[in-house]
């Protein structure tokens, strides 16, 4: 992959990575805000765990996001981004612009899949 290219994909994982960062410190927030909250009705001490476990649960898919976008960071420092991680061959451009922390080309993500889903039954 060119110059051009990594430093644009550089700049869009930079960006999400704050978008991501600014998410969780709010949902952080939240929680402390429902845990701190002195709830007596029992509807609103429902309604909080709800959110709280929502919020719970966004804090675990942005932290595994997080995780693949350090990744890739990494990978352009090392000059191997865009490289599948299970074949090695490059991963269509037109599939980073959508997900730019791909691991994987269209072809070993579905191979990925099709086993994932096999370990789970």
């Amino acid at each position: 992959m060119d110059n051009k290219n990594l430093k644009f994909f550089e700049r869009m994982l930079k960006e999400r990575l704050e978008e991501i960062t600014s998410n969780i410190n709010l949902r952080n927030t939240n929680l402390i805000e429902l845990y701190a909250a002195n709830l007596k009705d029992q509807s609103d001490i429902v309604s909080a765990n709800l959110q709280g476990e929502l919020d719970f649960l966004m804090i675990q898919k942005h932290g595994l996001e997080l995780k693949d976008i350090m990744h890739s960071l990494q990978k352009i420092k090392n000059k191997s981004y865009g490289i599948c991680e299970m074949c090695d061959d490059e991963i269509d451009i037109q599939r980073l612009k959508v997900k730019p922390h791909a691991k994987y080309c269209i072809n070993c993500r579905e191979l990925h899949e099709k086993s994932k889903n096999r370990g789970e039954r």
